[in-house]
């Protein structure tokens, strides 16, 4: 006999729940992320997926809402995005109608609670639910093909019951194509094209995307449609019960003010039968290729592009696995930390919390770092694209939107300069020198008037055009000096908040200062490798004279000052009372390699004893926080006390502490602040999970000191410290780096941490790595063992010949 509610027994597969904490846990040995819907039980907030290839994507919460984008994921968006907690409204929604019972369901919750269990689970390139309601299976995968610009929804249905099952399936999509549906929705067009029953909808008043169609299809015959969300939705009807779910849509289509794309198809299936329904969402600007794909998935290929999707992940994220005594560790390295930084902040530009859509210039190059033993040709790309970005005269676009160009001149001080450092890092990596002769056009457009701190445009392509090396040294030569003899801070260095410390041209970053240091000494091999000698001895003396004016004025006692304002006054000294200290002035004083050694000590010391507070699992910014200085910094003060970087935790530089205790090889304390930063700790119960709110499966940009929201994680996902996170654990920690073809290893685990197991692979050959010596006490690295012959030294020569090493350390 039918029942509307049939106990819930799906999925057979024994799963082992690794860090269960009352709402979810790993699951598939971490690769995926399971979430339990039931009742009111439900994640404190969205607890997403963002699935990407290089140019489409989307993203989607436990609750199965999200959008969809093509191309650039805050111009183009296709369906609605939301960053409201609180509702978490869908826009793209599949209705099952019994069309005996009457009954509609949904195979996600929509934040329903009293439907039933759903489990919803995330994984690398899609994300699955699973439900059962009515004597229904419903299995659902959304994912993205790796190579199309397209959604998929494969539905599984399985009949539980004794009888036929009748079924009506809606696919319902809200329109945006562009920005902001409000201001679209009266210039979309929808129709229908029988022959090859597709649905269209195009905006035709839209100038970067005028040639792009929007378009659904099934692999079931369509039998309704409708281009009108008013007929839908009903007049008393919403998105959890639209009156559109219950009826035979009317197939009206055209201009409509208030437009939708929605699509109806009719299943019967036999008792104890399982079948299997695909819907799909796409844009493209070629109809022959819209229905090229529309034929391929009718013909049951999305199983293998689903196989393909994760095939592909699961080599990118195999590179480098670990195994150590750290699970949580393990299962962050392993997959989810790259996950995050590539589907994330590298393809997608957007999460729950912001939605970007652009490239910011120093964003995506630090990214990218953390992809050179994952896939180099991801920083190649970033540099290359880095440097179309450069005006002629050396400065660049602080951010800008593909694919257009469209973006910000402004004087921010460091974006420049993580072209040099990146590109240097690219090449000790990966021992590729040919980039620095790829040539690459600059652009050009308004210069900056005096009092003008940036500018939107969209500027030209130059007609000169120069190799990576030149452009690399042009950002090295723009950067200006002040009365210290500390580079200029200009609009704002690494901090965009402190835009007023040097607004008038006088103030100076100490920070900034480390990091030109930085850059100077990893480009200087370079200019000799390149036969520029000349320009490297100059380079040397630039910065043996800036480490000296480093140490001369930016000593504070304890700890380096942060800045000069413009008038000369000091920032981040023991003189101020808000912002005595602050974090990455500390950090990269060690990351550098510049700062005296007792100096680094004493500095990294204060770090901790004045920013790092272990009962609340915080690494602060800076410390106090601004509040009622009289002194403007800028922007950074209109944060509450506490909150982003304002004093509270900024995780991307909370990691730069946690490397700098590594370089140190203060492995205690290395290994407090990594785990501390590690979110699958900051959520291993109910309590924690409510306190800190956000994913336990990737990190977060910042977590609140403001009272009573202290541990409150910020946004999640759309973050560079997850890029940061691998870099630091894996290179710094663990000790696994790549110089050309030779593999360091040199780890700064303490004892207590105990023995760990790497496995690298390296073209076709494959590198077993034990390191045994951590718990017998020997924390330096003297010898190892390579397939059996004793090495002097941390450093093996890499060989691509298909075999399987065996180090042991």
């Amino acid at each position: 006999m039918d029942t509307a509610y049939a106990p819930e027994k799906q999925d057979n597969d024994a799963d082992t729940h690794e860090y269960f904490n009352g709402f979810g846990a790993f699951v598939s040995g971490g690769r995926e992320y399971e979430i339990l819907l039931e009742g009111d039980a439900r994640p404190p907030s969205p607890w997403i997926n963002v699935v990407s290839n290089k140019s489409f994507g989307f993203q989607i919460s436990e609750s199965g809402a999200g959008f969809t984008w093509n191309i650039n994921s805050r111009e183009n968006k296709i369906t609605p995005w939301s960053n409201d907690p609180v509702s978490d409204r869908a826009a793209e929604v599949i209705y099952i109608l019994d069309e005996t019972t009457g009954e509609v369901m949904t195979p996600v919750s929509l934040g329903r609670s009293d439907r039933g269990v759903y489990r919803v689970r995330h994984g690398f390139g899609y994300s699955r639910f699973l439900h059962q309601e009515a004597l229904v299976d419903q299995d659902l995968t959304v994912f993205t093909p790796l190579d199309e610009s397209l959604k998929l929804w494969s539905l599984k249905l399985t009949n539980r019951s004794d009888k036929i099952k009748y079924l009506s399936l809606t696919y319902y999509v809200e329109w945006v194509m562009g920005t902001d549906r409000e201001r679209t929705h009266s210039y979309i067009l929808t129709s229908y094209d029988n022959e090859h029953e597709c649905f269209f909808a195009k905006n035709i008043y839209t100038m970067n995307f005028h040639d792009m169609y929007s378009y659904l299809f099934s692999s079931e015959p369509i039998v309704g449609y409708t281009g009108d969300r008013q007929e839908f939705l009903g007049q008393k009807g919403g998105i959890r019960e639209p009156r559109g779910a219950e009826v035979k849509l009317s197939c009206h289509t055209g201009v409509c003010d208030d437009p939708c794309g929605a699509i109806q198809v009719s299943v019967a299936i036999q008792p104890q039968e399982t079948k299997t329904v695909l819907f799909g969402l796409g844009q493209s600007g070629n109809l022959d290729e819209i229905f090229n794909i529309k034929r391929k998935y009718k013909d049951g290929a999305a199983e293998r592009e689903l196989d393909r999707v994760k095939a592909e992940w699961d080599k990118l994220l195999g590179t480098v696995q670990v195994k150590t005594t750290d699970r949580a560790l393990d299962i962050l390295m392993n997959g989810w930390l790259l996950y995050q930084t590539l589907s994330c902040r590298i393809q997608a530009r957007t999460g729950f919390y912001q939605c970007g859509g652009a490239y910011g210039y120093r964003d995506q190059l630090q990214d990218a770092l953390s992809l050179l033993l994952a896939d180099s040709g991801v920083l190649r790309r970033q540099i290359l694209l880095a440097c179309s970005r450069q005006f002629e005269a050396g400065d660049v676009q602080h951010w800008w939107h593909p694919p257009t160009g469209i973006g910000v001149r402004t004087r921010i001080s460091d974006d420049l300069l993580w072209l040099p450092y990146c590109t240097a890092a690219y090449i000790r990596s990966t021992g590729n020198v040919d980039i620095l002769k790829e040539q690459v056009p600059y652009i050009k457009g308004p210069t900056l008037e005096a009092g003008q701190s940036d500018v939107m445009f969209t500027p030209e392509v130059s007609e000169q055009v120069e190799s990576v090396y030149a452009h690399c040294k042009k950002a090295i030569g723009r950067t200006r000096f002040g009365a210290h003899g500390l580079p200029l801070m200009g609009g704002g260095d690494w901090n965009d908040g402190m835009n007023e410390v040097g607004a008038m041209g006088k103030g100076e970053s100490v920070w900034l200062a480390w990091f030109f240091y930085t850059v100077l000494g990893d480009f200087i091999p370079l200019c000799n490798q390149e036969g520029d000698a000349a320009y490297g001895r100059e380079l040397e003396q630039r910065r043996v004279a800036l480490l000296q004016s480093i140490e001369e004025c930016a000593w504070d006692g304890e700890w380096y000052l942060r800045a000069f304002y413009d008038d000369g006054s000091k920032l981040g000294s023991k003189e101020n009372d808000e912002c005595r200290i602050d974090s990455i002035s500390q950090s990269w004083s060690v990351i550098s390699r510049g700062a005296e050694k007792e100096r680094a000590k004493t500095a990294m010391q204060s770090a901790w004893r004045y920013l790092v507070r272990e009962e609340d699992a915080l690494s602060l910014l800076l410390a106090p926080p601004f509040h009622k200085t009289a002194k403007n910094p800028g922007y950074i003060k209109n944060y509450i006390p506490g909150l982003r970087e304002n004093g509270g935790q900024y995780t991307h530089a909370a990691v730069w502490l946690a490397i700098a205790a590594s370089m140190l090889h203060e492995n205690n304390m290395a290994q407090t602040l990594f785990t501390m930063l590690n979110p699958i700790y900051l959520t291993q119960n109910k309590n924690d999970v409510l306190r800190y709110e956000k994913e336990p499966y990737v990190m977060t940009a910042d977590i609140s000191l403001s009272p009573p929201y202290t541990g409150r994680g910020g946004w999640s996902w759309y973050t560079g410290s997850a890029g940061w996170m691998y870099q630091g654990l894996l290179n710094w920690f663990l000790g696994i780096r790549k110089t050309g073809n030779e593999l360091i290893i040199d780890p700064v685990t303490p004892a207590m941490f105990g023995d760990f197991f790497i496995k690298y692979r390296y073209g076709t050959s494959l590198y077993e790595i034990r390191v045994e010596s951590r718990s017998k006490g020997t924390l330096t690295t003297e010898a190892i063992t390579v397939d059996g012959k004793s090495i002097q030294g941390n450093r093996l020569f890499l060989e691509d010949d298909g075999q399987t090493h065996q180090i042991v350390v």
